[in-house]
């Protein structure tokens, strides 16, 4: 293969991640808006009719399981996640992209562990065929499952970002970035 062939493959798989990412920020959006409206109808029910459901509770614990993993690499392409940011603001912009960088590729490292393991329990639900004793009976594996779909999505945002920030630290200088951190102290 050529390196033009293997770049638009390359390109191509970039382009399904991000559609996938995308597609599941939404459906992650809409599970929210179902566990409000289930919670709703649990606040109804109870206290109006003196109908309490053995179900919400469950649903509403999935509902927020699955939209966690199915947003995070979306929120993580978009630079939503929380940081802790008294060290790093005093960084210079090359120890900064440094910091990302190595940052990312430890977070592909973890994620890559959490896929294996979870893997490894969602196939051994699957052939013990394990049900959670709940008032609503559901196939363990359709819970644990979720843990390594959007691990996966989140390596592969990772090393995305990862490799960006490698990408963008060879096109600065270190002399340039100095410079920078020196003229923005002096601004201050």
């Amino acid at each position: 293969m050529t390196n033009q062939k293997i770049r638009r493959i390359g390109i191509f798989f970039l382009k399904v991640h991000d559609r996938l990412c995308d597609g599941c920020a939404r459906a992650a959006a809409w599970m929210m808006l179902g566990m409000a409206l289930i919670m709703s109808y649990e606040v109804l029910v109870r206290y109006f009719f003196n109908r309490p459901t053995i179900w919400v509770a469950d649903f509403t614990d999935y509902l927020m399981l699955y939209s966690t993993f199915f947003i995070s690499a979306w929120l993580l392409k978009h630079d939503g996640h929380v940081r802790l940011t008294i060290v790093y603001e005093h960084l210079s912009p090359r120890s900064r992209q440094i910091s990302d960088m190595i940052n990312s590729f430890i977070g592909a490292i973890v994620c890559g562990f959490v896929i294996w393991y979870g893997v490894k329990d969602t196939w051994d639900a699957v052939e013990k065929s394990i049900v959670l004793p709940r008032p609503v009976p559901v196939p363990k594996y359709l819970i644990l499952g979720v843990i390594p779909f959007g691990c996966l999505l989140l390596v592969v945002q990772f090393l995305r970002n990862g490799f960006k920030f490698l990408s963008d630290l060879k096109s600065v200088p270190e002399k340039e970035s100095r410079s920078a951190t020196v003229a923005s102290e002096e601004r201050r």
